[in-house]
């Protein structure tokens, strides 16, 4: 059974109908459909897509589909339901998104160059990790969509005071080739009580 991806730029304009080997040159970690499905990946993995590429997306294959709606995973925002993967380390979100997939091209970098960089991406997403007490990795805090107005001046504010209070960022993007393209920096690991904006 073959894969097919209904595509349309958000807002909708024209729509696209692919084959999972042409959407994979817009998102690469598509190319391995077989892992994505193993992991019970594919349903985040579609919508996660879809903020990155600003796209409307459906990921049909017989009688499965899995749909992504830019914003649907932004906190308050376009009716989603509440974050799915709060409290997740690094590597679990990394392996349950498949943000390992398509040969991802990560750099680590320090506080002040992260902030320069993703004020100037365009789209992205930003993935904000806190130390609590006792647990044995850094949770996942806050997941920020730069093409959201109000969780671009939250990464503003976050990135102008050097992200303060912050254990871990992890930011991703696509480039044209569909590669994903991460920068990670681990600022100041610190309690869930102190950090600069209202914990969960």
């Amino acid at each position: 059974m073959s894969f097919r991806v209904l595509y349309a730029p958000h807002p909708p304009q024209f729509t696209l109908d692919l084959t999972a080997e042409q959407f994979a040159r817009c998102d690469a970690r598509f190319a391995d459909l077989r892992a994505l499905r193993a992991r019970g990946a594919l349903g985040l993995a579609v919508q996660d897509s879809a903020d990155l590429l600003g796209a409307h997306l459906i990921l049909r294959e017989g009688e499965g589909e899995w749909r992504g709606t830019p914003g649907v995973l932004d906190e308050g925002g376009a009716g989603g339901p509440p974050l799915p993967f709060r409290e997740w380390s690094e590597a679990e979100l990394e392996r349950r998104l498949g943000m390992d997939l398509g040969q991802p091209r990560v750099r680590e970098v320090d506080s002040a160059r992260l902030g320069a960089e993703l004020l100037s991406w365009p789209v992205g997403t930003v993935y904000i990790f806190l130390s609590d007490e006792g647990a044995p990795h850094p949770g996942l805090a806050r997941r920020l969509n730069l093409a959201s107005f109000f969780d671009r001046l939250e990464v503003e504010f976050l990135a102008r005071g050097g992200f303060e209070g912050v254990a871990a960022v992890r930011a991703c993007r696509l480039t044209g080739d569909g590669t994903h393209e991460v920068l990670r920096a681990h600022p100041h690991p610190v309690s869930w009580g102190k950090v600069p904006f209202p914990a969960p």
